[in-house]
């Protein structure tokens, strides 16, 4: 059986007076596509910011690979192997297609392995290699969404977090985002996903998490949820 390669034990985190996290503990397995489902407000985006020290934990801690990462900057957990796709894809608008991603090699000096890297983008999203002299904020949003993943497989992550990477996209885009999530897993990535979409996330996950308003408040395997009662009628429609 694989190992935790991250823990999230009793962790609280506020925004300013709102405690956004209540007490959630969870873990993903290396190997594994993880998604954490719920409503908007849930807290969904709150943990991936959390787990990647965009904020604090007031209470509790994150361990990465047994080690606590709760209390260090956030370049260092990216350095450390997490890389963050956040919601709104948050690209270099100005940048080159190529030039985004290469921001994503900050980890690297090897000119080498960046060109290594950068042709396993180019080749998990065919489109970015077409428009790679394009500039970031010229291109489509389902292209947008391709950069944003293609810079964060830059830094080689042990552990890739995807904040609604589905938001906004055609169905057709949906699909081709999808399936480089399942590609990416099979190829041994391993997968924390936050995604509006839980019909669609849940089909693809090993194992599920609901919150509901900063708690966590069921789990099971994909399956198990797609089948629950609570999870159909809440988020399935």
């Amino acid at each position: 059986m694989s190992k935790p390669i991250l823990e999230i034990k009793n962790v609280d985190t506020h925004y300013g007076k709102i405690h956004a996290l209540k007490g959630i503990s969870f873990e993903v397995k290396e190997g594994e596509i993880v998604t954490l489902i719920g409503s908007n407000g849930a807290g969904k985006t709150t943990t991936l910011n959390t787990i990647s020290s965009l904020l604090k934990p007031t209470k509790g801690e994150v361990l990465f690979k047994e080690q606590t990462i709760s209390r260090i900057p956030p370049h260092l957990v990216a350095e450390g192997g997490i890389a963050h796709v956040p919601e709104g894809r948050k690209i270099f608008p100005r940048m080159t297609v190529e030039e985004n991603l290469e921001m994503g090699a900050f980890r690297f000096k090897d000119s080498s392995k960046i060109k290594k890297n950068m042709d396993y983008a180019f080749e998990m999203f065919p489109r970015l290699l077409e428009r790679r002299k394009q500039k970031g904020g010229t291109l489509s949003g389902g292209e947008q969404q391709m950069l944003a993943m293609g810079r964060a497989l830059m830094s080689q992550p042990a552990l890739l977090l995807l904040d609604e990477p589905s938001m906004g996209l055609a169905p057709l885009l949906v699909e081709v985002i999808f399936k480089a999530i399942q590609k990416l897993n099979q190829e041994g990535m391993t997968i924390l996903l936050v995604e509006q979409n839980a019909h669609k996330a849940l089909k693809i996950a090993h194992r599920g998490y609901v919150l509901q308003t900063g708690s966590m408040v069921l789990t099971g395997t994909g399956d198990e949820l797609l089948q629950n009662d609570m999870v159909r009628e809440a988020y399935l429609g």
